[in-house]
């Protein structure tokens, strides 16, 4: 009973992350996307890549606060880490993809996602200490 009931705190923990790692696998599978063209496409897609690497940050901290026993500093940088390396094999799948390109310039674009996703823990922590002095 005790094994069930850690498979399913694992799973609620771990399996939104995995989910959006597969919706970003799918997005980068498409041959060819394309929202538009030049100015366009650039300001509708490299918002994208901020929004889903900061998703996906948060998403990481929080499967690796909930099942392992990193705190601090170290759980930070876990959560950094792991969210670079998925977007560096996203950017390595994407040269794979007909019609695709994988560029440095958007693991920039997945680093500030995941600086967003930094600046919005930050914010919920000083917002949570904040309420609790009252």
């Amino acid at each position: 009973m005790v094994k069930v009931m850690q498979l399913k705190k694992l799973a609620s923990l771990w399996l939104p992350a995995v989910l959006w790692m597969g919706f970003i696998y799918y997005l980068s599978s498409k041959p060819g996307l394309a929202i538009g063209e030049g100015a366009v496409d650039f300001w509708t897609r490299k918002p994208a890549h901020i929004g889903e690497y900061a998703i996906l940050f948060l998403l990481l901290f929080r499967a690796l606060r909930g099942s392992s026993s990193l705190t601090g500093h170290k759980l930070y940088l876990a959560s950094v880490v792991f969210t670079f390396l998925y977007g560096v094999t996203d950017e390595v799948h994407q040269v794979l993809v007909p019609l695709r390109e994988g560029r440095i310039l958007d693991l920039g674009f997945d680093l500030l996602g995941i600086l967003a996703g930094f600046l919005v823990l930050r914010y919920l922590a000083k917002k949570s200490s904040n309420r609790s002095k009252f």
